[in-house]
């Protein structure tokens, strides 16, 4: 039952990191591109890989744990939506953080 307990507990912890690694990925971006916006200065391309790299080190965590690996499947298709949305929130918080809300 203990098990169980640290398996649900690492998912969540995955779910709660997403959004923090997302935020640094968008703020990183925003330095790079400082004084101009990323989307100016960037192509899709770099965009796509910020946002990405949370999403895979966030897997690379879950991976060191002892889930079952149906289950690491499972949570990792999921996280998918999950961490695009968490990086589309990023760059709002982010942008309006310095002023450029939409």
């Amino acid at each position: 039952m203990q098990h169980v307990g640290r398996t649900w507990l690492a998912i969540l912890a995955l779910f709660l990191t997403l959004p923090v690694a997302c935020v640094i990925s968008v703020a990183a971006l925003y330095g790079l591109a400082w004084p101009d916006r990323p989307d100016e200065v960037f192509s899709w391309a770099a965009f796509d890989v910020a946002e990405f790299v949370p999403w895979i080190l966030a897997l690379a965590l879950l991976s060191l744990t002892s889930i079952r690996p149906w289950l690491k499947a499972a949570v990792a298709v999921l996280s998918v939506p999950y961490s695009m949305l968490a990086f589309a929130a990023g760059e709002l918080f982010v942008g309006c953080a310095l002023g450029n809300c939409l």
